[in-house]
């Protein structure tokens, strides 16, 4: 089965994972910390769309970094206390850790991880995270009233 992610838009048309996304690259450019967070992050998207969710939530994703040491972890885990919420995760000493919420979304042979909200977080308790949470339990609901609403309207592309 085939693994797509896509990035939810908002009421106003906004992909708040991929405006979050931007931010980073932004900040990237003057702060080397947010270079290999962003790095990281890009290299663990493309491991779930290979592997799939499953496997991302029971393997690990390893990368070699400079100095010929390794970074992993599983980037997938369920949402504890907010099923069928899950969350994306990917750290970075230094920079934080970054956070996505999505959720699984089955159309005919692919598997759609849709993002929902993101952000990197400096602490393990956020409040502004747990106001994402809440978010993406509304825009989860929204969405599976009418998915075709969400899924490939007017004018959208599958995102790479």
């Amino acid at each position: 089965m085939e693994t797509v992610i896509w990035f939810l838009k908002d009421e106003e048309g906004k992909a708040q994972v991929k405006l979050c996304l931007q931010e980073l690259i932004q900040r990237a450019k003057a702060d080397p910390l947010f270079i290999q967070l962003v790095e990281l992050i890009f290299q663990a998207l493309e491991f779930v769309e290979k592997r799939g969710m499953i496997h991302s939530m029971t393997e690990f994703f390893t990368t070699s970094l400079e100095g010929n040491s390794l970074y992993s972890i599983r980037v997938i885990k369920e949402l504890r206390d907010h099923p069928p919420l899950l969350e994306f995760r990917v750290n970075w000493r230094g920079a934080g850790a970054f956070r996505a919420i999505c959720f699984e979304y089955s159309l005919e042979d692919v598997q759609i991880l849709v993002f929902t909200q993101a952000m990197v977080k400096a602490r393990t308790y956020s409040e502004e995270f747990e106001q994402f949470i809440k978010k993406s339990e509304e825009q989860y609901i929204a969405f599976m009233k009418s998915p075709e609403k969400h899924i490939f309207s007017q004018g959208d592309e599958m995102d790479e």
